[in-house]
């Protein structure tokens, strides 16, 4: 998924490889026309091919961070056709392919389950997918998997690599087995996401997703809101029996690029919420006796996530924490939502009001401290955990009361 660069660098650094591929991108993105773009969409396309085949990895960063700086319209250009490259790897029979990720919202006071999945849940999962959201002449193929966040491919070649393997699967009707010894270990968060993978196989020009097919002569027959209904009805029972004890909500599947951003800003919102409940739980109080700080971290002078602190009315101790981070295109491309104020500005912006403020006004959680200052990037140097800011602006390590009922816990 797209993500603000860590480094910017100068043309001149830039590989041969890596400058020819930006200058498509800027090309593509200074088109004057669709005849145009169709040109230099299909040589960017064709220049990517091979460099996701040989692991051209470097070159891909590279142009990224240069365009990022540079050529923001042809950063997002780049981006999307590595994305599109990466997740529909050619197989050469009629078919398209699609590489596809199912989010699983989930939290619990006890480890979240990742790792391998019965047969039996895998074909049920697939079934549900089949009948409930998939277009008729689509053919699933899941992995035996429940991935974290953690176990995801982590660069665009390793995921190239996974789509062409689970594609010529899913084109040639086989089924995929994937070794769980070799992902990496996964941390364990109160709350947190989980992902079925798989891959789609389509006849061309023909429906992916139920929201995408037609009534005879007439309008979609399904909307997105309706599949994902069916969805979560349908696959709720295999869900919760491969992840028991979570409370779950399933989102919809999509492409892995697509499916994980939105997995990401959904998961700011369930974790406020989910909040909510654990510290009701633990603390055995209402929502209104519980107030929380909200404050803005940085690195590198850049806001880099929010983090909420959780104390009980009146106190200063931090009880829990959430981490809220900045996504894709958040990151510095629109005024910073509290600091960067103007003449006309309200004291507080409407953006953080109504993404932080007001959901957890939402929870019932009636005393939110917007804070000024702009905090360190700072973590427990004995456990690496976060700190969170309390009401007076300091920050402290989370930990529940010696008499609560339940462990610490932080949600990410």
């Amino acid at each position: 998924m797209r993500r603000k660069p860590l480094n910017t660098l100068s043309r001149s650094k830039l590989s041969r490889y890596a400058r020819s591929l930006a200058n498509l991108a800027i090309l593509l993105a200074d088109s004057g026309s669709r005849l145009e773009r169709r040109f230099w969409k299909k040589r960017l396309f064709a220049t990517l091919a091979p460099m996701l085949e040989g692991r051209s990895e470097t070159t891909l960063t590279q142009t990224l961070e240069y365009l990022y700086t540079h050529h923001y319209q042809a950063y997002d250009e780049l981006a999307f056709a590595v994305e599109n490259s990466v997740e529909s790897p050619p197989v050469g029979n009629g078919e398209d392919i699609l590489l596809l990720a199912v989010p699983i919202m989930a939290w619990s006071t006890y480890d979240i389950p990742c790792g391998k999945i019965d047969d039996a849940d895998v074909q049920a999962l697939t079934d549900d997918l089949q009948k409930n959201v998939l277009g008729e002449h689509a053919h699933l193929v899941l992995t035996n998997m429940l991935f974290s966040p953690d176990q995801l491919p982590e660069t665009y070649t390793a995921a190239a690599e996974l789509a062409r393997q689970l594609g010529n699967a899913a084109a040639n009707r086989l089924a995929v087995s994937i070794d769980s010894d070799t992902l990496p270990a996964t941390q364990n968060f109160l709350s947190d996401v989980r992902y079925l993978i798989g891959a789609i196989a389509v006849p061309q020009d023909l429906p992916a997703f139920k929201w995408q097919e037609e009534t005879p002569g007439g309008p979609l027959a399904l909307s997105k809101e309706e599949v994902l209904e069916k969805w979560r009805l349908m696959g709720n029972a295999t869900l919760q029996k491969i992840m028991a004890g979570c409370s779950i909500q399933p989102m919809l599947p999509n492409g892995l690029y697509s499916a994980c951003r939105e997995a990401e800003k959904e998961a700011r919102v369930y974790s406020v919420r989910a909040s909510a409940a654990f510290l009701e739980t633990a603390l055995q109080v209402a929502p209104d006796q519980i107030q929380a700080s909200v404050g803005a971290f940085i690195d590198r002078g850049e806001i880099e996530e929010y983090r909420i602190g959780f104390t009980l009315k009146g106190q200063s101790e931090v009880v829990h924490g959430v981490v809220w981070p900045l996504i894709g295109e958040e990151y510095g491309n629109e005024p910073d939502p509290i600091y960067e104020r103007d003449i006309v500005s309200e004291p507080d912006h409407p953006v953080i009001r109504s993404s932080i403020e007001t959901l957890l006004k939402e929870v019932g959680i009636k005393q939110v401290k917007v804070l000024e200052e702009r905090f360190p990037l700072e973590y427990c140097e004995d456990c690496g955990t976060p700190l969170y800011p309390n009401p007076e602006g300091e920050l402290h390590h989370a930990e529940l009361p010696e008499d609560s009922e339940l462990p610490s816990m932080h949600l990410h």
